[in-house]
C-alpha cells in the first residue's frame, strides 16, 4: 500500500520508538536522527512521519516510553520510609537513562510520562496536608528535588569541592569571603548520592514539620 507514493509498512509506533531509543543510547541525542533512525529500520525516512508528525513527536514518545517503565514502589514501611524510597527510585531510573534524561527539561514530556508517579506521590502528600493546595504543594517540592538533582548529577564528578579547589578558588579571589576561607578545609569531593540522600532527608522532616496533620 503506497500514501502519496510513500510505502507504507507493517511498522507499529512501538517499534520506531524501540529502535530511536536504541540509537539514542548508543550515539547519544546529538548523533541521533531521522534518516539514521530510518536506516536502522530499513525503511524510507517519510514511512516515520506517517507514524510521527516530526522529530520532537517522536522524541516525546522516547521520553513517554523510558519513564512508563518507573514503577512506584509499593507502600511499606513508615510514611517517611515510603517517600524516600519513591525519590531514589525515581531518581535512579531518570539517570540510568542519562540520555532520555536530556529530554526532560519539557514539563509536559515528565508529566506525561509519570502519570503513575504522580498519582503515587499525592497519594503520599495527601496525608500531610488538609487541602488539595498544600498537597500538591508539597508534592512539587519533592518532585522537582528530585528531578533536578537527576538533570545536575553529571556535573558532580566535575564539582569544584575538593580542598585543592577550594583553595585555588581562594587564591585567585582573595580572602575577603571570610566564611569560605574558614570553611575551606571543611570540603571534599561532592559525592552525588550522598548528597541527594542527605537533602531529601531534610526535605522529608521539613514537609513534616510545616504540616497541619499529625505525623503520619
Amino acid at each position: 500500500m503506497y500514501i502519496d507514493g510513500v510505502p507504507t509498512l507493517d511498522l507499529p509506533p512501538d517499534r520506531i520508538v524501540t529502535v530511536a531509543r536504541s540509537l539514542i543510547s548508543e550515539h547519544g541525542l546529538s548523533g541521533f536522527s531521522m534518516r539514521k533512525l530510518a536506516a536502522a529500520l530499513d525503511v524510507n525516512p517519510m514511512t516515520i512521519y506517517l507514524r510521527f508528525d516530526n522529530k520532537d513527536a517522536l522524541l516525546d514518545a522516547v521520553a513517554r516510553a523510558s519513564l512508563a517503565e518507573f514503577e512506584a514502589p509499593p507502600a511499606d514501611g513508615t510514611w517517611s520510609d515510603q517517600v524516600r524510597a519513591l525519590a531514589i527510585g525515581l531518581r535512579n531510573h531518570l539517570i540510568h537513562d542519562s540520555e532520555t534524561l536530556r529530554l526532560l527539561n519539557d514539563a509536559d514530556r515528565l508529566s506525561a510520562g509519570l502519570l503513575g508517579t504522580l498519582d503515587r506521590g499525592l497519594e503520599l502528600m495527601s496525608a500531610i496536608s488538609s487541602t488539595g493546595e498544600e498537597t500538591v504543594a508539597a508534592f512539587r517540592v519533592l518532585f522537582w528535588h528530585v528531578v533536578g538533582s537527576a538533570l545536575v548529577s553529571a556535573a558532580f564528578d566535575d564539582f569544584p569541592g575538593s580542598r585543592s579547589d577550594i583553595g585555588d578558588i581562594l587564591t585567585g579571589v582573595g580572602t575577603t569571603h571570610t566564611h569560605l576561607a574558614a570553611h575551606a578545609a571543611d570540603f571534599g569531593r561532592v559525592d552525588g548520592d550522598e548528597l541527594f540522600l542527605r537533602s531529601t532527608d531534610l526535605l522529608i522532616a521539613g514537609l513534616l514539620a510545616d504540616t497541619p496533620k499529625d505525623n503520619p
